[in-house]
Parts: C-alpha cells; structure tokens; sequence
C-alpha cells in the first residue's frame, strides 16, 4: 500500500475573536492528491480554519505543518511563528480562491495572474507569462488574456482566480466556498473546472454549500459547527450518517436528496 505524505496538518487550532472562541480545539491532516471538503452552517469556523491554514489570520493556539514544515506552534500558551523566510517558503506550497474572486480591476487578465509571480515569487516574466497562457488555454479563458475583470462573466472571474493561484504551482490549493457570489449556470463552470483537477490528483481543501459537488469530487468530508469538527469520514459516511444533526444540515440542503 502506498502511503502519500502528509501536506498539511493542523493540530489543535484555536482561534478567538473579541473574547469568542471560534476555533476550539481542531486537529486534522490531508495527504497528497487527497481532496477534502469542509461543511457546516453558517458561523461554524470554516472560513477562520481556511485564513488560519493559508496564514491570513494568527491562531491564537496549535500547530500549523507544512510538508513537515512548522508554519507555527505554540511554547507557553502562545502561537509563535516561524520566521518571514521559513514562511515565505511555506506560503509557496498553498494557493488560495476567494469567494469573491479578489482580482484587481485595474489589470489585465494576464498581469492579474502573473503580477505575484514575477514581483514577489521571482519567476522570469517570460516563464510567468507562459504559464498564464497554459492555465487560460485548460481553463477556456485563451482570449480573455487582455480583458480587465469588469469584461468578465462572474465565472470567468472565477476560473482567473483558479488560474492565478495554480500559476504558482502549489501543492495544495484552497477553495473559500468558490461558487457562492455566483449564479447557478456559472456555479456549474466552476465546479466543473474543480472536478477536473480532482481528476489531475490536485489537492484541495474546500468550503462549499454544494452538496452534491462534496459527494462527488471528495475523498472526505468534514462536518464543523459551533468551532470544532463533528463528524468526518468519506462522502459515503457522511451522507448515510446517523448522526441526526449531520443528516440534518445535508438535507436541508439538498432537499433529502
């Protein structure tokens, strides 16, 4: 059998904001090529996990691993983090899309993409560039290359977003719930851009609402509510659980389906 190395782990992550703990207590890892959905109400921390993982906000408790890497850990009951270098190397293994796609109006589609890698990863503007192109070219976006973000489809947005964070060549990318400023026609688009690279063994960790992509696309599937993890398991055992506040939420959701 073969076992694929650990990418990530997160140890008993803590997060509180004002006084509130959000974050209680979480522990989980994800394997190489392994794509591992995040589920849950509305408030329950899924997206405070995702800014702690790709180091967006400071844990307040844990330990953060990359590849073996300590991102940070905690001495004293405090969160100390690694230097600027270790972590400027760690922030080269993740890529991140936004629910709202964060591009800047005021670029192109191309210097949109390759802007990070050539000003701040040092890659030659020839190779950025040929990259950018690749990605557009996967991603049906081959001659969007010159428009801004306002000539674009909320979709096509999306899949720029997708091709900015996979031009940095991660090994693991994360999805902050990637179809919810998006109509449903556009949302089938982008799930269909995420399931293909599923299919290329890319590893994910997503935040969704979409029920059905979560059954179809992951390889596990964790269920938080109120800042800690409730239940995880593969899509199966999520899906038929007999835990009466998972089969709850899916429900609701997907109207029993």
């Amino acid at each position: 059998m073969v076992v694929n190395m650990k990418l990530l782990e997160m140890n008993h992550i803590k997060k509180e904001f004002d006084g509130l703990s959000v974050l209680k207590d979480i522990s989980f890892s994800v394997e190489e090529g392994e794509v591992v959905s995040i589920i849950g109400p509305s408030g329950s921390g899924k997206s405070t996990l995702l800014r702690c993982a790709t180091l967006l906000e400071k844990m307040d408790g844990g330990e953060l691993v990359y590849m073996s890497e300590k991102a940070a850990w905690e001495e004293d009951g405090k969160c100390i983090y690694a230097s600027k270098a270790d972590l400027k190397r760690i922030h080269s293994y993740f890529g991140l899309v936004f629910q709202n796609f964060n591009l800047f109006p005021h670029y192109s589609v191309m210097k949109n993409i390759t802007d990070a890698l050539i000003r701040i990863d040092k890659v030659p503007k020839k190779e950025a560039e040929e990259r950018a192109v690749e990605l557009l070219e996967q991603l049906g976006l081959a001659d969007k290359r010159d428009a801004y973000p306002y000539q674009l489809s909320g979709g096509q947005k999306q899949r720029v977003s997708i091709a900015r964070a996979l031009a940095k060549q991660p090994k693991i990318l994360f999805f902050d719930e990637p179809t919810s400023a998006l109509d449903p026609e556009l949302t089938v688009e982008v799930l269909k851009v995420i399931k293909d690279l599923a299919k290329k063994h890319m590893t994910m960790i997503i935040v969704t609402h979409e029920m059905q992509f979560a059954k179809e696309v992951s390889d596990r599937v964790i269920f938080m509510e109120e800042g800690i993890i409730k239940e995880q398991g593969t899509p199966q055992q999520l899906f038929e659980t007999d835990n009466e506040r998972v089969k709850e939420f899916i429900g609701h959701l997907t109207g029993g389906m």
